[in-house]
């Protein structure tokens, strides 16, 4: 997933589902030697990096550096010029919440400098299966055993110790995958949620590896319950939020299955739920980024078809 889409020559066309015929997700990559990294001190020595692609966390210490995701490899330079800025030390660490490109494209290159890549296990099974579906010219998952992640974490919550903090590692129930990784900065008191959620704007929902729209909406409430009043929370894409935030978009997605539950329950085929324009009222508040109305409603639709709940209408 990327942030706010910019004019751009190239399009990428995300994986679906071969037995679906939902809308493809398109995104128009930008001019690489323009696109800006910004910093974002969250206090306490935690950063986020944010730009093209997914949001990077950044921990300092003494002993090195600590990350939260990679980017895009288009943008490394950048990235190690922006760290370098937070701290001379090395990146001794980088956490892959997901499996997604452009949360881990950065990995090769961390690695390759001495960094050790962690992953859930499913994550890094994921990485292995891309690679090796991976075909000649391939810009994204060719074959590179740098870019495999080399300790592989599995269910419940690891601690880590990095500058004086703790750093938990929680491996959370499945939501936008089912190995998704969301990362709390104790003392800090900062929360980092991967792509279980965007800040401002509709979900992917990656339910060919075990997303799905339910998993996500009750995450919710274990997110909400690692926050405290004044927790900031860095989303997978978009803005620093807050815990209100999280409770917000919640709020949207059960709206969201509602209704594309009660247009199941009616008989409508995933066609007509789409020509039906079910979400236009919330088109205004999260339709302005690269997931659209259609694309979400038949992700959702499929997720719901998968696991046999279209009857199941719950309440927004």
């Amino acid at each position: 997933m990327s942030k706010r889409i910019s004019a751009a020559s190239l399009v990428l066309l995300m994986t679906t589902a071969a037995a679906w015929a939902a809308p493809e997700l398109k995104m128009d990559l930008p001019d690489w030697k323009t696109t800006p990294v910004v910093d974002r001190n969250l206090g306490h020595g935690v950063h986020m990096l944010e730009s093209f692609g997914g949001n990077i966390g950044v921990l300092a210490g003494a002993s090195g550096v600590l990350l939260v995701d990679a980017e895009w490899p288009q943008l490394n330079s950048r990235v190690q010029d922006a760290i370098a800025r937070i701290a001379p030390q090395p990146v001794r660490y980088v956490i892959d919440t997901h499996w997604h490109w452009d949360h881990v494209g950065g990995n090769a290159d961390f690695a390759r400098r001495g960094a050790l890549v962690i992953s859930s296990r499913e994550t890094h099974d994921y990485i292995v299966a891309a690679q090796r579906s991976a075909k000649a010219g391939d810009a994204q998952y060719f074959p590179d055993a740098a870019a495999v992640p080399a300790f592989a974490l599995g269910p419940g919550t690891q601690r880590f110790y990095i500058a004086g903090q703790t750093v938990e590692i929680f491996h959370a129930p499945p939501a936008h995958t089912d190995g998704d990784l969301v990362v709390r900065y104790v003392e800090a008191d900062v929360l980092q949620t991967g792509d279980t959620f965007f800040h401002g704007f509709y979900p992917d929902i990656d339910f060919e590896h075990g997303g799905t729209i339910d998993g996500m909406i009750a995450l919710y409430d274990i997110l909400y319950q690692m926050c405290g009043p004044r927790t900031k929370v860095i989303p997978g894409h978009g803005p620093v939020a807050t815990r209100e935030d999280l409770r917000t978009y919640q709020a949207m997605l059960r709206t969201v299955r509602q209704r594309v539950a009660q247009a199941m329950a009616r008989g409508l085929t995933e066609e007509q739920l789409i020509a039906s324009h079910p979400l236009d009222d919330l088109d205004k508040t999260w339709g302005g980024n690269l997931v659209k109305q259609p694309y979400l409603l038949a992700i959702v639709y499929e997720d719901l078809k998968l696991h046999a709940l279209a009857p199941h209408v719950e309440s927004p």
